[in-house]
């Protein structure tokens, strides 16, 4: 009974759970890694879900957008500013714990292999969404947001505080899994320096967040007492993914830019 990784593949999720495994004594019994379904998709189909997000009359607009960001380099890399960090936890070429790689978190062998364990506590880090049964495997399991809770719920959260000219609420949220997606009690808040320029904001904070949910995984693991916020989901957004359009990227890479040259978002 000890602790199970959930996460993504990654550089900075393998640093961290290394750490987190070296820091609780080798207590990290498994990283389970949700790899990337494989990209056959052709144009054709990758029309039909631009179709599917935003419908036949925003269609042309949509691919006008999509084509000036494949030639506007300079807005295309402030998107990667949400995702920059200064360096890794640990140099080990490795995962230090087991791992076991899936297409899909929620499947029945993964299931299987959480109820055998049953973990004190699974770690989630990531862009996957845990189905109720495999969050109950274990006595407790938290998540990392990269948002604000309860404001910026879901996907792309930082992206739309960004977007909705919000500094005081670009941060980070540790929380308790529930069924309800980033709906769990807070145990952390870790807020964005709004002082900063965005690739130094998005750098400093994802660090700090990082560094946060480490030392929260390990003291919860433990067995102390963390207190925690029940979140009034009224005060804010559940954001979607399939928000996440040519026209809404390259506009936000537009205002991030703007950001950087005036000073003020």
């Amino acid at each position: 009974m000890g602790i199970v990784i959930i996460t993504i593949p990654g550089e900075a999720k393998r640093a961290f759970a290394n750490s987190l495994h070296k820091k609780t004594g080798g207590k990290v019994d498994l990283v389970i890694i949700q790899k990337p379904k494989p990209n056959h998709h052709s144009l054709f189909e990758r029309l039909k879900r631009l179709h599917k997000a935003v419908g036949w009359k925003a269609m042309p607009v949509e691919i006008i957008y999509a084509i000036l960001l494949r030639l506007d380099k300079a807005a295309k890399d402030t998107l990667e500013y949400f995702r920059e960090r200064s360096g890794s936890f640990s140099d080990e070429a490795g995962y230090l714990p087991q791992t076991k790689e899936t297409l899909s978190v929620n499947d029945d062998e993964i299931f299987a292999i959480l109820h055998k364990l049953s973990p004190d506590l699974i770690v989630i880090w990531g862009n996957t969404i845990l189905e109720p049964h495999i969050i109950k495997t274990a006595r407790k399991a938290i998540n990392l947001h990269m948002g604000l809770c309860p404001y910026y719920r879901g996907a792309i959260a930082n992206q739309h505080a960004v977007m909705r000219r919000e500094p005081t609420r670009i941060g980070a949220t540790i929380h308790y899994a529930v069924e309800k997606v980033d709906a769990g009690d807070i145990l952390e808040t870790i807020l964005a320096d709004s002082s900063k320029p965005p690739r130094d904001l998005f750098r400093e904070l994802n660090d700090k967040a990082e560094k946060h949910y480490l030392a929260i995984a390990s003291r919860l693991f433990k067995g102390e007492d963390i207190h925690q916020t029940p979140q009034d989901e009224s005060r804010g957004h559940n954001l979607l993914l399939k928000e996440w359009t040519p026209k809404t990227r390259y506009r936000l890479a537009k205002q991030i830019l703007r950001w950087e040259r005036t000073g003020n978002l």
